[in-house]
C-alpha cells in the first residue's frame, strides 16, 4: 500500500513515518508542499494531509483536490482543538486522524481510511465532548467577551448584561456575535445552556486552570 504524506510539522510527519514504516505494510512518500504534491505523477493509495495544507489546497487549488481525490484517499491530520474551527471543511475529506488522541494507531486509521471509514474518539459523540473541545478554545476570548457568555449562562438578556458590563446595549450585541463566532454556537440560547453547564470550568478558565480534553480512549 503507497501512503504519501504532506504534513503541517516535521515531528509529526517524523512520528507518523516511523509508525507507518514499522508496521512494515506500507510504502511510505514524503512531500514537503502542496505544489510538490500536486506535480507528482505518483497515484498513492492515501493521501495524510495536515489541515492546513489541506485547506490550502481546496481553497486554493480546488481542480488539483478533485483530481486527487478521485485517484486517492484523502486523510486530514489535526488536533482535536482544530475539530470545530474545521468542521465546515472536513466532509470533503475521506477520514480524519487526531495527532493528539489517536496518531499511535495510524496504520489502523489508514485502512479504515482506505474503506471510507473514520474512527471518531468517544469524547467528541457526546454534548459533554463537544464542550471540552469549546473549553480549550476559551483562551481566544476577549475579557468582555469571557463575562458575556458567563452572563448569558444566568439567562441575562442584552439590556442586563449591557447594565452588569457597564457597555452599551450595541457593544453588547457585538460582544455575543463574536461569542458565537469564536466559540462556534448555532445561537445565544446554545451558547447560554453551554455556560450554565460548565460554570464550574468557566471559573477555573478565568482563573488560568481550565482543563485539557481526556485523551483517554476513542
Amino acid at each position: 500500500m503507497h501512503v504519501c504524506l504532506i504534513l503541517d510539522n516535521d515531528a509529526l510527519t517524523e512520528t507518523v513515518v516511523t509508525a507507518l514504516e514499522g508496521a512494515g505494510r506500507h510504502r511510505v512518500t514524503v512531500f514537503h508542499d502542496i505544489a510538490e504534491l500536486t506535480q507528482s505523477t505518483m497515484t498513492p493509495d492515501a493521501i495524510l494531509i495536515g489541515l492546513q495544507q489541506f485547506t490550502a489546497l481546496r481553497e486554493n487549488e480546488p481542480m488539483v483536490y478533485l483530481r486527487l481525490s478521485r485517484r486517492s484517499r484523502i486523510i486530514v491530520v489535526l488536533s482535536s482543538r482544530e475539530l470545530l474551527d474545521a468542521a465546515h471543511i472536513l466532509a470533503f475529506a475521506d477520514a480524519w486522524v487526531f495527532e493528539d488522541i489517536n496518531v499511535d494507531r495510524i496504520n489502523e486509521l489508514v485502512e479504515l481510511g482506505l474503506e471510507g471509514h473514520c474512527l471518531m474518539p468517544r469524547q467528541f459523540l457526546s454534548r459533554l465532548g463537544v464542550d471540552e473541545i469549546r473549553l480549550t478554545l476559551l483562551p481566544r476570548l476577549s475579557e468582555p467577551e469571557f463575562e458575556t457568555l458567563r452572563l448569558l449562562g444566568e439567562g441575562m438578556n442584552n439590556r442586563t448584561i449591557a447594565g452588569r458590563l457597564d457597555l452599551s446595549e450595541a457593544i453588547i450585541k457585538s460582544l455575543v456575535r463574536s461569542v458565537l463566532s469564536k466559540l462556534h454556537f448555532r445561537n445565544r440560547t446554545e451558547a447560554g445552556v453551554f455556560a450554565a453547564r460548565q460554570h464550574g470550568a468557566l471559573l477555573n478558565a478565568r482563573r488560568g486552570d481550565a482543563r485539557p480534553l481526556d485523551r483517554t480512549g476513542t
